[in-house]
């Protein structure tokens, strides 16, 4: 860590974020999920990205408690007040 970082600009917390995109197919009211690499051959494919948070438990009470996650989506919206 650099101890010149401000991380007073970031909300001063991090977590670890990851995209998963599935895909799945409906037939006669059933889902079954695709692998990646039969996706191009199904017309009926549906997809989804979903993102996964992971953190300490520590670090979610601060932002759900002490409004972290207001402030950030502030600063990721381009909040100017």
């Amino acid at each position: 860590f650099d101890e010149s970082y401000d991380d007073g600009k970031s909300g001063g917390y991090r977590d670890l974020s990851l995209s998963v995109e599935v895909g799945w197919v409906m037939n006669e009211g059933l889902v079954s999920f695709a692998r990646v690499r039969d996706w191009e051959g199904l017309e009926t494919l549906q997809r989804h990205i979903c993102e996964i948070q992971v953190r300490l438990r520590s670090q979610h009470h601060q932002i759900v408690n002490e409004g972290l996650h207001a402030r950030y989506v502030e600063l990721r919206n381009g909040y100017n007040g």
